[in-house]
């Protein structure tokens, strides 16, 4: 089956991040294409029938680019017209909430939503509720998890050989920005949070806003502890090292350095006072657009989730503002989900 797709927003992520990247990815984990319409356009199950902008000049040029027949300006226009089984929401995060729910509840049946999810927890709960009504698959947009090493290192951690695992750690990320805690979470499978205690760095609260509701662009993340039912955790220090994380085992310990270009693991020796280098294949990239892509086109075939899903998603955004809940209350440990103040918004634009 080649399911239907309509892109909604046509920018960066959507269509042009790969220029900005030729040439770029030596040490690098990405492989091309890492747009959604790259990534749509080299997996046979989907085809583009339509594309949405607001701004014509952006819309006209993906329609040429990357040879989509029907262009729109209204996303509920082109979801009624084109009744798309699958959409990506690439627009600014601001409009999300809105576009999913309208997509949920007009047939849309995957949709491949960027980061940030939304902009609040209120907009978050409204994400859940329509997409568990109308059996929605949703994909995240942090493609990291489909990326080549982070999927090498989590079978290594789940084939036990390196013991129980019992921690991972990032040394930069933003708490509703996406790619750190959803790689964390991913390397732990995705386990039940507990708790959060955050400082953050610099708040940006919007004008006027005297009561620390409303901030653009997100905080940066100096320290965080989260803590998960089945006795894990997530450390992060944020001393500015991106695209570095470790997972801490039982007897072992997992590295992934270089944002996924490759991966390490050492064991720990018989006498349990040293460790010594794993002999391990050698990462065999992939796209991670088109993984992505056809990650959520089996999601939605089959009505499992996906590598990228719901649950994983909706982990990252209490996690996430959990961490500003802490961060306001002067770095105290806040529990999960966290009942007060769910429209505290933020956006990362």
């Amino acid at each position: 089956m080649t399911y239907r797709v309509a892109i909604i927003g046509c920018g960066r992520m959507a269509c042009t991040i790969d220029d900005e990247v030729v040439g770029k990815l030596d040490k690098s984990g990405m492989i091309l294409p890492y747009c959604h319409a790259g990534g749509y356009l080299d997996y046979p199950g989907t085809e583009m029938v339509a594309a949405c902008d607001i701004d014509e000049e952006r819309l006209n040029n993906a329609l040429a680019r990357w040879h989509i027949p029907r262009g729109y300006t209204d996303f509920r226009e082109c979801i009624r017209q084109e009744q798309p089984d699958i959409i990506s929401v690439t627009t600014r995060p601001e409009n999300h909430a809105e576009i999913i729910v309208f997509a949920a509840e007009h047939g849309v049946k995957g949709m491949f939503v960027e980061k940030p999810l939304c902009c609040s927890l209120t907009e978050t709960d409204a994400i859940r509720e329509v997409c568990e009504r109308h059996d929605v698959k949703l994909a995240f947009g942090p493609m990291r998890r489909n990326w080549a090493a982070y999927q090498q290192a989590r079978a290594l951690l789940d084939s036990g050989e390196l013991g129980a695992v019992q921690a991972a750690i990032a040394f930069a990320g933003n708490p509703c920005g996406g790619h750190t805690l959803d790689n964390l979470l991913y390397l732990l499978s995705d386990p039940d949070p507990v708790s959060v205690r955050a400082t953050l760095g610099t708040l940006s609260p919007f004008e006027g806003d005297t009561d620390d509701m409303r901030f653009k662009p997100d905080a940066r993340i100096e320290s965080a502890h989260v803590t998960f039912a089945n006795g894990t955790a997530i450390h992060i220090n944020g001393v500015g090292a991106s695209g570095e994380y470790e997972v801490i085992c039982e007897r072992g310990i997992l590295r992934i350095p270089s944002d996924g270009y490759t991966f390490y693991a050492r064991r720990a020796d018989e006498n349990g006072r040293g460790y010594e280098e794993m002999d391990l294949p050698p990462v065999e990239r992939w796209s991670s657009g088109v993984a992505k892509v056809q990650d959520l086109a089996e999601s939605v075939r089959t009505g499992q989730p996906g590598v990228s899903n719901l649950r994983a998603t909706l982990i990252s955004q209490e996690i996430g503002y959990a961490m500003y809940e802490s961060h306001l209350r002067g770095g105290v440990s806040v529990d999960i989900p966290i009942t007060e103040n769910r429209d505290r918004w933020v956006s990362s634009w």
